[in-house]
């Protein structure tokens, strides 16, 4: 059973749904393991990002941030960081300790398609090689209604610690819903 933490949560915050258009303003990252359910705490990545050049906010993304988000977007605006600087970051904090002949590690997100697409765009944008493949990425929400048989996927009811849409928050809160539902799965079997 491999024991090290080849799985990786990634949540983003960004001004809006388009991929190739809007801005990611916080990216954060928990290296985890899906099997053994542990998490790397010591070592967890979070930094919010200026709005990239040739990108937008959506209006009505910007209308969500100031209402009752306007506190964690606060948050994120006072942290704010050029872009290309937390990109190379985030993929010298993704490649830490690494070899190239190392089993290549999963990016996990809620859902995959929406936190990937960004990731993936930005660096194409800044031409950094990206460090998660995509056949290796994993979606949380299939994921679990896999392990559950049911396509549905019902929410999995665990108790949110800290700020919705804080996406280091979120990160730790979509892998205890990982965890939850492995132990559920155990129970079940």
């Amino acid at each position: 059973m491999e024991t090290r933490n080849l799985d990786v949560m990634v949540d983003i915050e960004t001004t809006g749904t388009h991929p190739e258009h809007n801005a990611i303003i916080q990216i954060a990252a928990v290296r985890f393991n899906a099997v053994t359910m542990t998490v790397d705490a010591s070592d967890m990545f979070d930094r919010a990002l200026l709005v990239a050049p040739g990108r937008f906010w959506e209006e009505s993304t910007r209308a969500f941030w100031q209402g009752k988000n306007l506190k964690v977007y606060q948050g994120i605006a006072a942290r704010m960081e050029d872009p290309f600087l937390v990109l190379k970051a985030f993929q010298e904090w993704a490649n830490k300790g690494r070899a190239p002949s190392d089993a290549p590690l999963r990016f996990w997100g809620k859902p995959t398609s929406f936190d990937y697409s960004f990731i993936q765009s930005y660096f194409r944008q800044y031409n950094l090689h990206l460090p998660f493949h995509y056949r290796y990425a994993r979606d949380m929400n299939s994921y679990i209604a896999g392990m559950r048989g049911n396509p549905d996927h019902p929410e999995i009811n665990v108790p949110f610690s800290g700020d919705v849409h804080n996406a280091l928050h979120d990160v730790l809160h979509q892998i205890k819903c990982v965890f939850v539902a492995r132990e559920e799965a155990k129970q079940a079997a």
